[in-house]
C-alpha cells in the first residue's frame, strides 16, 4: 500500500547515492512498446550493473556509449511521474525492457518498487524481467490480484561460468530459488534461457535442464544470442574462452544452422520433462 504519506512517498530526497549511481530527471515514466504483449515499457534505470558480456541492451539504446556495467543513471522522479500517467494505461506494463529493475542500485533506491506500488493500486497487467532473486522483495506486489508474469533469465546453471559471462549478477542457484519461490506463490513464471549462448548454455542440456525443471516451472521461453556490429569484437577482448574454444565460439556465434540446432535440442529437453517452450520475438 501507499504509504498515506504521499509528500514522503514521493520525495526525492538527497540520500547517498552509490559511487556508480547518478541521479537523473526523466521526461515520462511510460513509453510506448514494441514487443509482443505490451504496451508500454517502464525502465526505472539506464544502464545495468550485472555487466552480462552478451547484453544487446547497448546496441539499442542509441548506440549508448557508456561501458556497459559500468556508472548508471536512476531517473529519481519515476515514481511521481508514473502516478501522472498510470490513469491512461490500458494493457501490459513491461518492468525492466532494456535494463534489470532488481539491480544492485535498487536495493536502496526502491525505484521499481515504488512503481510497483502505484501499478499495483490501479491493478495494471505487468510482466516483469530481471536476473535477480531481489524481486522476492516484492512478492506481494507482484501477486496482489492483477495479471502478473515474471521473467527469470538462466543461460546456465555452471557458477564458475555465470561468474565468467554475468560477473555482477546473482548466482544461478539465487535465480533458481527466486523462480521455485515465484512458484510456489502460485505467481506466472517462466525461466528465459536466453541468449543461448554457443558452448555455455548448450553444453550440457540434460543437466541445465533437470536444473531448471527442478524448480517447478512449466514454461521456458528461448532467445538466440542477437550478434550487433562490434558485439563479437567486444567479446573478444573480455578472454571468456582458450583460443580454441574462442574460434570455435566465434563460428557458431556467425551461425544460423548451430542456433536452431542447439534450440531443437534444448526444446526437446525441455518437453521431455513436461516443460512448455515459447520462443522469443
Amino acid at each position: 500500500m501507499i504509504s498515506p504519506d504521499l509528500d514522503s512517498f514521493f520525495s526525492e530526497e538527497k540520500r547517498e547515492l552509490p559511487d556508480n549511481v547518478r541521479p537523473v530527471q526523466c521526461r515520462s515514466a511510460l513509453s510506448r512498446s514494441r514487443l509482443p504483449g505490451l504496451e508500454f515499457a517502464l525502465n526505472p534505470y539506464i544502464g545495468c550493473e550485472h555487466a552480462c558480456a552478451y547484453c544487446y541492451a547497448p546496441y539499442v539504446m542509441n548506440r549508448d556509449p557508456r561501458a556497459w556495467g559500468g556508472p548508471i543513471e536512476a531517473k529519481m522522479n519515476i515514481p511521481a511521474l508514473l502516478a501522472k500517467e498510470v490513469d491512461r494505461v490500458r494493457g501490459t506494463v513491461g518492468v525492466g525492457t532494456v535494463t534489470d529493475p532488481y539491480q544492485p542500485a535498487e536495493r536502496q533506491l526502491e525505484l521499481t518498487h515504488k512503481c510497483l506500488v502505484i501499478l499495483s493500486r490501479k491493478k495494471i497487467p505487468i510482466s516483469i524481467h530481471t536476473k535477480s532473486d531481489l524481486i522476492l522483495r516484492d512478492m506481494e506486489l507482484i501477486r496482489g490480484g492483477r495479471e502478473a508474469e515474471v521473467g527469470i533469465t538462466v543461460t546456465t546453471v555452471n557458477e564458475g561460468v555465470a561468474q565468467q559471462w554475468e560477473p555482477r549478477s546473482p548466482s544461478p542457484f539465487r535465480r533458481l530459488k527466486a523462480v521455485e519461490s515465484l512458484v510456489k506463490e502460485g505467481v506466472d513464471t517462466y525461466v528465459l534461457v536466453g541468449p543461448i549462448v554457443p558452448l555455455v548454455t548448450d553444453k550440457d542440456v540434460g543437466t541445465f535442464a533437470d536444473a531448471i525443471a527442478m524448480t517447478g516451472v512449466r514454461r521456458v521461453m528461448l532467445d538466440k544470442l542477437r550478434l550487433r556490429p562490434g558485439m563479437l569484437e567486444r567479446l573478444g577482448q573480455m578472454d571468456l574462452f582458450g583460443c580454441e574454444d574462442w574460434s570455435r565460439f566465434q563460428k557458431a556465434a556467425r551461425s544460423s544452422e548451430y542456433a536452431m540446432q542447439a534450440t531443437l535440442e534444448l526444446e526437446a529437453a525441455f518437453k521431455a520433462r513436461s516443460i512448455k517452450v515459447e520462443h522469443a520475438f
